[in-house]
C-alpha cells in the first residue's frame, strides 16, 4: 500500500546534510568567538535601551507635544528616531554578521 505524500516529505525533510551542522543561534555556538560574543550582547543591550525608551516609565520624560520637531509633536518624533535607530542597528548586526562591514569579501 503506498504511502501518503504527506508522511514521505516528513520522512525527507527529517534527513540533516552532513555538510553544514544546523547550530541555532551563533551566540550560543561553542565556536563562536569571543569578540563576536561581545558585538551581539552589544547590539543586544542596544535594542533593549532603545526600545525601553518607548514603554512606560522612561517614555514619560518622551511623552510631550511640543517641541515641534520636523512639523512633528515631540513624542511622535521621538518612536519614529528609536525606529530608524533600531533599523540602523538590525542593518549594522546583519552586516558584521556577514562579514562585508569591514573589509570582509
Amino acid at each position: 500500500m503506498a504511502q501518503p505524500d504527506a508522511a514521505v516529505d516528513s520522512e525527507e525533510s527529517t534527513t540533516v546534510s552532513s555538510e553544514q551542522p544546523k547550530r541555532g543561534l551563533d551566540l550560543f555556538w561553542e565556536g563562536t568567538s569571543r569578540k563576536a560574543r561581545y558585538r551581539y550582547w552589544l547590539h543586544f543591550g542596544i535594542y533593549v535601551v532603545l526600545l525601553g525608551t518607548v514603554v512606560w516609565p522612561v517614555f514619560s520624560v518622551f511623552n510631550r507635544i511640543e517641541p515641534y520637531v520636523l512639523g512633528l509633536p515631540f513624542n511622535m518624533f521621538w518612536v519614529t528616531l528609536v525606529l530608524v535607530f533600531i533599523t540602523i542597528n538590525s542593518y549594522l548586526l546583519y552586516r558584521f554578521d556577514e562579514g562585508k562591514l569591514l573589509g570582509g569579501s
